[in-house]
């Protein structure tokens, strides 16, 4: 953690649950100033304290279909893994890349336009990694929560109108509208104004379309993507497995994530497991608590669950960028 106050912590938490508010919204809101607001939001990107501002998209209406995987390594010298993070990070059909210790030790959200070409990226990196890939657990994500890092300024509290992604509702996006969807993903605080410049459209034209692209549920909400271990609260996505899940316990269990400060996702998978949560927390004995508290109040239905510590993330969107060429790391 790098000597952040609690106006620092105020601050992220505030672009957590909104990552465009402006600087102004900052001010008022921690009755502080526009100006300081900006020289300590540009101060945490410097320190890499925030590594992305980012979106979260309904990807199945907009074609997408994603899935993860868990991956174990093997035979791996520094060669070959520069060679295999160098190919997830060059491919645009791998937003999400995490490199992890215990269960997994990388893991990735391949993404496709359906599922045949989903299965085409996961085979294409099989077959050039095959020596590397000692195993590997794939789920497919059929809803994906997101709650509030309330552990940032010590809030428990539910997160009101929980953002929600995996509904399958077909929306139509025209490419104006695609462009600048592609600016909000690889950056959520891209100006309006730098928006319609890349796009090629009015000011207005640009304000109308973003309005459009959250009203119509393409957009759920915008959050941050913070650096967990440099925040001092590193990141374990979990793999929970149930046993017997009935109804009652399937809702006890997500309005429990959400209460929890420290669990800031949840998402409902098939395959050989049913959940995966992330929980970010200080330390492995605040992280053991917590899953001794889960399998303590979840004795009936919980049958296994596997942490694993993400000590790096190469790249975190939910849907790959479309146009490269409009990015702007403007804030």
């Amino acid at each position: 953690m790098k000597n952040l106050d609690k106006l620092d912590f105020r601050i992220l938490y505030l672009l957590d649950v909104n990552s465009r508010r402006s600087y102004s919204d900052i001010a008022k809101k921690t009755r502080s100033s526009p100006q300081n607001i900006k020289y300590r939001v540009e101060r945490l990107y410097k320190q890499g304290i925030i590594k992305y501002t980012w979106p979260m998209v309904e990807y199945k209406g907009i074609g997408y279909f994603f899935g993860l995987q868990f991956i174990k390594l093997q035979n791996m010298t520094p060669k070959r893994e520069k060679e295999f993070f160098g190919f997830l990070r060059d491919n645009p059909f791998t937003p999400i890349i995490m490199r992890g210790n215990g269960y997994a030790d990388v893991i990735i959200a391949p993404e496709g336009k359906g599922i045949h070409h989903l299965d085409e990226v996961i085979r294409d990196l099989r077959s050039r990694f095959y020596d590397s890939i000692l195993d590997w657990d794939t789920v497919i994500p059929i809803g994906f929560s997101r709650f509030y890092r309330n552990y940032l300024v010590g809030k428990e509290e539910e997160t009101p109108q929980v953002a929600f992604t995996g509904a399958p509702k077909a929306i139509s996006l025209n490419e104006t509208e695609r462009k600048v969807l592609s600016m909000l993903n690889y950056n959520a605080r891209t100006p309006t104004i730098r928006i319609a410049e890349n796009a090629g459209i009015s000011y207005e034209k640009a304000r109308a379309v973003i309005k459009k692209l959250e009203s119509s549920g393409v957009i759920q909400c915008y959050t941050i993507l913070p650096d967990h271990v440099k925040l001092g609260f590193p990141r374990y996505r979990t793999l929970v497995k149930f046993k017997n899940l009935d109804q009652e316990s399937d809702k006890k269990f997500l309005t429990y994530c959400n209460l929890h400060p420290n669990i800031v996702h949840h998402l409902r998978v098939l395959g050989n497991w049913d959940v995966v949560i992330d929980i970010e927390v200080e330390s492995t004995e605040k992280l053991r608590q917590i899953l001794m508290e889960i399998k303590f109040d979840f004795s009936k239905v919980i049958q296994r669950i596997e942490p694993t510590y993400i000590y790096d993330i190469d790249k975190f969107r939910d849907i790959p960028v479309e146009y490269p060429e409009l990015n702007s790391n403007e804030i």
